[in-house]
């Protein structure tokens, strides 16, 4: 917002402070001992650096709303200072938080309702950062016992004690913006203007990419045609992108379009320009001095909270950004040949354009990393409700089983950084997780020739079909019965259960342990009845979430493995020698079905990963990030199926007497007296498929069983090495 505000106070010949509001020197206090600059401040109030030092000074007042939104802000800091919470506000002249970074996450209120404190999940009415939290560094609740807790309610808990100011850490202040750029501002010129989301024409397809060719910029389309772009700066190029209708139809009309894709080559980049270094620090920033950011706000353009960065998503300061951007790569910066996409740099602009346009095509338009665009991907098939964050408008009307709610997830489910996981014992962390096992051989194995690879196809994409996903809070439990239709998380012991000694264990963890559905439900079909002690559940109505993420993984791999002559019907053989020519098939299209690959393997981690925003990254704790999808206890709920799935074909496989001798992930290896995976395949009740499709298995390579041995004596996990080192498809 900075850049786009006047001083808008006049001074009248009064002096005397509106109501409500500190002396001058106070309020310069309160912005100082807080660690905010006056940049922040001005941002967080819409309004000029010289109103904030105005305003400080006492050589003028802040009059109507601006006195209202100052007010909000001063009494916030006041209350993180003094660690005394004020009143919620109820006010339409919000102050914009997020100016503040990671301090917004630090500011207690006091709210009238009272709700579960997202630490201890006693009620309280205090509230920091926005979320029902006692206020201090624990709660008291925390000192008490699981069982003490369930039987009697706590005690109200004391007020709590004062605490001196604290200013921003070190490790955040990198991350804030300076109040001062050392770039001239930029000239000024009319805002741009996005029209509607419902008068928009998709006509132009759903992305350009450019490069500079004399005398202008040319642009490639999805079509594989080219246009000229006169476009001299990136706000001309924003507004180009508007006039020539580039964008995308939403894939369901119940859900939201896909704003237009920009790819910046180092030859556009240059003649926007911009930096061709890709920005750090400070400078990722939203609210930095970055020649790019400067560029867009002399046109009321902003990014959104992610920042600068080799994708980024831009929209105008009053829009919203979840249906008014304009989505920006920049290649020099890391996008497409520097991440997982791994576009071959020798790729030609319009090479890149006629591979992102297949894409799109096969499933969405390329917003950032493959694992973001299958996040993405999962919304887009499962749209939720969305209005329009500045009309109100109705955008998008979405559809059942939609992930609609942000929710905390349960203390054993909260990854490594975040707020729920710093209090708690090892022993409380879910426990599903891939198999990671090794043995030596037996005598009778050592004595076979060879040891064969095999790689089960996109292991957590199959082993996400059919996962009950609720729309929901987790509620705590206390000795429930299990049903295997309610999504969460369960304390029970399932390290007792019975294994042959040449398999891995059925299930991770070492006594008492926490672990989703899928892994008690493959308890009972290996006829156990656990019987959990506690429980996190989430008992609003569930829905096979991810059902139209498979399917849509599933019909775009298979139709670009067709191209490379890769067939479902085929036989062994003849898949094998197909295997063996990928490498030296058409690199664009290899590329394409690196992407797909990568799209679906990443997604799932993307639901758990850590905040990415600049002023969060480098926080000690970070909370419930505010995405309805970002969903930890998924992720854990995928691992623990692909590891049930795989179990289960592993005990079927051993029954014709092929034990596997190391396990990593999704690579297994078996010692056999032929170099062929037929060997195993063709027993009568092996549990694997040699096929393309996901869940199936493909051979990887083969390796004598000296090798084997070697390694076993080196103490290392063969399968490991050999799924680091062998290439995939």
């Amino acid at each position: 917002m900075d850049g786009l505000f006047d001083l808008n106070d006049l001074p009248d010949g009064s002096r005397r402070p509106p109501g409500g509001l500190p002396d001058p020197s106070e309020r310069c206090r309160l912005r100082k001992d807080s660690g905010l600059s006056a940049y922040q401040m001005a941002d967080a109030c819409s309004v000029s650096e010289a109103t904030i030092h105005a305003w400080e000074e006492g050589k003028a007042q802040p009059r109507g709303r601006n006195a209202e939104t100052y007010r909000l802000v001063l009494a916030a800091l006041a209350a993180r200072l003094t660690a005394a919470p004020g009143p919620r506000a109820e006010t339409a002249e919000v102050p914009d938080w997020a100016a503040l970074g990671a301090l917004r996450h630090e500011i207690p209120t006091q709210a009238s309702a009272m709700e579960p404190c997202w630490r201890c999940w006693q009620p309280t009415a205090q509230r920091v950062g926005g979320h029902p939290q006692h206020l201090g560094t624990r709660c008291a609740a925390l000192t008490t016992t699981r069982t003490a807790t369930a039987a009697t309610p706590p005690p109200p808990a004391a007020a709590p004690a004062a605490r001196p100011p604290a200013p921003l850490s070190p490790g955040l202040t990198g991350t804030l913006p300076s109040p001062r750029s050392p770039w001239p501002p930029p000239p000024s010129r009319a805002r741009l203007v996005i029209p509607p989301w419902n008068h928009r024409s998709t006509a132009g397809g759903p992305l350009a990419v450019l490069e500079a060719d004399a005398p202008s910029l040319t642009a490639h389309l999805a079509d594989g045609s080219t246009r000229p772009c006169e476009a001299a700066d990136l706000p001309e190029l924003l507004a180009w992108a508007l006039r020539h209708r580039l964008g995308a139809p939403p894939l369901r009309a119940e859900g939201m379009p896909a704003g237009p894709l920009l790819v910046l080559t180092s030859s556009a980049l240059a003649r926007l320009k911009l930096p061709a270094t890709a920005p750090t620090g400070q400078e990722r920033h939203p609210r930095s001095d970055h020649p790019l950011l400067r560029q867009i706000r002399s046109v009321g353009w902003q990014t959104d909270a992610n920042g600068l960065g080799p994708w980024m998503r831009l929209h105008p300061s009053n829009g919203d950004p979840a249906c008014d951007s304009i989505h920006l790569a920049v290649t020099d910066w890391g996008a497409l040949h520097h991440d997982a996409w791994n576009l071959p740099p020798h790729f030609t602009a319009g090479q890149i354009a006629l591979l992102l346009a297949e894409y799109t095509s096969l499933l969405r338009t390329p917003t950032g990393s493959p694992g973001t665009c299958g996040v993405q991907l999962m919304r887009d098939l499962r749209p939720a409700p969305h209005r329009h964050t500045t009309t109100g408008a109705l955008v998008a009307t979405g559809v059942r089983g939609a992930l609609a709610q942000v929710v905390h997830p349960a203390p054993c489910e909260a990854p490594p950084g975040h707020q729920l996981a710093a209090h708690r014992q090892e022993k409380d962390v879910n426990a599903d997780a891939d198999i990671h096992w090794w043995r030596p051989p037996t005598q009778d194995e050592a004595a076979r020739d060879h040891v064969v690879c095999l790689a089960v196809n996109l292991h957590h994409l199959a082993g996400s079909n059919s996962i009950r996903v609720s729309n929901g809070p987790a509620e705590h439990a206390i000795r429930p019965a299990f049903d295997h239709k309610t999504p969460g998380s369960w304390l029970v012991d399932l390290s007792t259960m019975p294994h042959h000694p040449q398999l891995p264990a059925p299930f991770a963890g070492t006594g008492p342990a926490w672990y989703t559905t899928p892994a008690l439900a493959y308890a009972g079909v290996r006829n156990a009845a656990p019987q959990p002690t506690e429980g996190w559940l989430r008992r609003a109505p569930a829905v096979p979430y991810l059902d139209p993420f498979y399917a849509s993984i599933r019909k775009a791999r298979i139709a670009v493995l067709e191209t490379l002559g890769v067939t479902g019907d085929m036989d062994a053989h003849d898949l094998h020698q197909a295997l063996d020519a990928l490498p030296h098939a058409d690199p664009g299209r290899r590329a394409l079905l690196h992407a797909i690959h990568a799209t679906a393997q990443d997604a799932f981690a993307v639901l758990a990963q850590p905040p990415t925003q600049p002023d969060q990254m480098t926080a000690g704790t970070w909370p419930t990030p505010n995405d309805p999808t970002w969903r930890p206890d998924l992720l854990a709920a995928v691992h623990a199926n692909a590891r049930a799935n795989l179990h289960r074909k592993l005990g079927l496989t051993a029954r014709d007497g092929y034990f596997p001798l190391a396990i990593a992930a999704d690579h297994i290896l078996y010692a056999t007296h032929t170099p062929h995976l037929t060997e195993i395949t063709d027993q009568p009740n092996c549990g694997f498929t040699i096929g393309i499709a996901a869940g199936h298995v493909r051979p990887v390579t083969i390796r004598p069983m000296a090798w084997f041995e070697e390694r076993c004596a080196e103490g290392v996990n063969a399968a490991q090495i050999l799924h680091d080192t062998c290439p995939a498809w």
